[in-house]
């Protein structure tokens, strides 16, 4: 390897750096799972990471390194990396949807509030009065 510099293969970042990249890219998408995973006061930490082992399919064990040992990895598995990524994406997918359902509902609300705030609006005292109140 050159450092920094170009390579023979034509590289400009080390290896090393690109792999500290993906682990810690890894390891944030882990984070942000395991707290929409948690489900409140009484659940462990052992039993949050054990349902996202089951959803994503990487070993409990693999992920309990990755949240304690990262120092000691070089480098994420590519199918742990992959996993990971699909899990954080789908959760983001279903949090924007939830978002824009969100948006929708309280446009649809403020608009409700503003026809029933010009419904009980007051009318002036002139109007409805007609000949009969002379």
């Amino acid at each position: 390897m050159y450092g920094n510099r170009v390579s023979k293969s034509g590289k400009r970042v080390s290896e090393a750096k690109m792999t500290s990249v993906a682990l810690s890219e890894a390891k944030g998408w882990y984070a942000a799972l395991m707290n929409a995973e948690f489900k409140g006061r009484g659940d462990r930490e052992k039993a949050v990471r054990g349902r996202l082992a089951d959803k994503t399919g990487i070993p409990e064990s693999y992920l309990y390194r990755l949240q304690y040992k990262t120092r000691e990895m070089r480098d994420i598995a590519g199918s742990a990396y992959r996993a990971l990524m699909l899990a954080y994406m789908a959760y983001e997918e279903v949090c924007l949807r939830n978002e824009e359902a969100a948006a929708k509902h309280r446009a649809e609300r403020h608009a409700l509030r503003k026809a029933h705030a010009t419904a009980d609006k007051r009318s002036d005292q002139s109007v409805g009065m007609g000949e009969a109140s002379k």
